[in-house]
């Protein structure tokens, strides 16, 4: 019922239909989401030590008493903001419809294209997750338990798929698994850093869809030198 309720939410947050008169429950899960996604902006920046629920309560436009009311304290607030992180995250990422009928490296491209948007839409995602994996906590363990482990373990399958179709080489799956989210976030996550080096926006679209054009290039799409498969570097946007 909570998972339910959690990605009721998500979708409510991410509709984009015409405004109407809202019920009360309708409300109270807006003012929640709001909640929740000021809270991963104050954990991702600041870490949990660092982030107060009072800077929360502000920036989300509410009473400091009505963060305790929905959450009872902040271990518990952290707990359902990145639950609601994980849960968005798996509504966004969803297959669309009609890929069902395309080849894997195809169907991988497509994916590596909607996670390098997804990155590039929430940062804030590969920030709060950096802040907990430097140090081993009751937190982390519980993320570990709850969401990450699992989504790990659904795509073990895929991957041994993708290494008998010869799309990955046969090297270990934590390997490819970590590879390919650090390639795929790194520019959105350090995207201040992006833009005092490269002067580049990583939020910009074409910025985006460049980075996951250039990640399926090194992956998928790269020859050796000598093959005709030209190597240059290309200009920057």
């Amino acid at each position: 019922m909570k998972d339910a309720a959690m990605t009721k939410a998500v979708k409510q947050k991410s509709s984009d239909s015409a405004p109407k008169a809202e019920t009360r429950a309708e409300q109270k899960a807006r003012t929640r989401a709001r909640i929740l996604e000021c809270a991963l902006d104050a954990f991702a920046e600041r870490g949990f030590e660092g982030a107060t629920v009072r800077d929360i309560a502000a920036a989300a436009g509410v009473n400091h008493g009505l963060i305790k009311y929905h959450f009872s304290d902040k271990d518990n607030l952290w707990k359902s903001a990145v639950a609601f992180l994980f849960y968005r995250m798996r509504e966004e990422m969803k297959t669309p419809e009609g890929e069902e009928g395309m080849s894997s490296l195809e169907q991988l491209k497509s994916w590596i294209r909607r996670y390098v948007a997804y990155s590039a839409r929430h940062p804030e995602h590969a920030r709060i997750m950096v802040q907990e994996s430097i140090r081993d906590s009751d937190r982390l363990r519980w993320a570990v338990n709850n969401f990450i482990k699992p989504d790990h373990d659904l795509r073990a399958k895929l991957y041994e798929k993708h290494v008998r179709e010869g799309l990955y080489p046969n090297i270990p799956r934590h390997s490819i698994n970590y590879i390919i989210v650090a390639v795929s976030q790194y520019l959105s996550m350090l995207a201040h850093e992006v833009k005092l080096i490269y002067g580049i926006d990583a939020s910009d679209p074409k910025v985006i869809d460049q980075h996951a054009d250039a990640i399926i290039e090194l992956f998928f799409n790269h020859s050796v030198p000598g093959s005709g498969s030209s190597t240059a570097p290309r200009n920057e946007p």
